[in-house]
């Protein structure tokens, strides 16, 4: 029997790497979602990886990284924004 990641149907939104604001809102604030507008645009400012102009969402594990790191729970850095649009 699976377990786990796997034991979770594809394309299941819990294993999306793009999360709408929503989605984030939600996940991060819990009731006080209605307060992510506000408080996404000061954690812009500290490093919150911004909402990636081809998905139009944030990229999730960036997003968690953060949180984690602006509390202390971990001390590493990553980009807070894609490098920019393919040109290919």
């Amino acid at each position: 029997m699976a377990t786990g990641l796997r034991a979770k149907r594809a394309g299941s939104p819990a294993l999306a790497l793009y999360k709408s604001e929503s989605e984030i809102a939600e996940l991060v604030l819990g009731v006080g979602a209605k307060n992510w507008a506000a408080i996404s645009v000061v954690w812009e400012r500290e490093g919150l990886p911004r909402i990636d102009p081809m998905t139009g969402m944030r990229f999730w594990p960036a997003v968690e990284s953060f949180l984690l790191r602006r509390h202390g729970i971990i001390d590493s850095t990553v980009p807070t924004q894609a490098d920019g649009a393919e040109t290919w």
